[in-house]
C-alpha cells in the first residue's frame, strides 16, 4: 500500500484506480444509474445526474456485485462514498475491468 493525498488533503492508504464504469444505486426507495470515475477497496468517487445527499446510506450493484455505502460528500453531481466493507479484489477486478 502507498500513502496517497485525496483531493481533500487527507492521507489515504488504499490507492485509487481510474475508471469509467456504470452502477446502480439504491437509496431511499430511490433507483439512479451512476458511473464510477475512481475505486479503492474502502471507496470511489462518483458521477450522478441526480445525486444522493452527504450521509445518505445506499446499496451499488454492477456486475452481479453489490456492496452497501454511505456519501461521504456530494459537490455538484459529484460524490464520494465510503463501503461499510472493504471490497473484496475479485469485486474490485469486475468493476474496473468492467467484465
Amino acid at each position: 500500500m502507498t500513502d496517497l493525498i485525496d483531493d481533500a488533503g487527507e492521507r489515504r492508504l488504499d490507492p485509487r484506480h481510474k475508471m469509467f464504469g456504470p452502477v446502480a444505486l439504491r437509496f431511499g426507495g430511490t433507483a439512479a444509474r451512476a458511473h464510477f470515475l475512481d475505486l479503492s477497496c474502502w471507496g470511489a468517487l462518483a458521477y450522478c445526474e441526480t445525486p444522493p445527499g452527504t450521509g445518505v446510506y445506499l446499496i451499488v450493484e454492477a456486475l452481479g456485485v453489490q456492496a452497501s455505502a454511505r456519501v461521504i460528500w456530494a459537490n455538484g453531481k459529484r460524490f464520494g462514498i465510503q463501503f461499510n466493507q472493504p471490497l473484496a479484489q475479485d469485486a474490485m477486478d469486475a468493476w474496473i475491468k468492467g467484465a
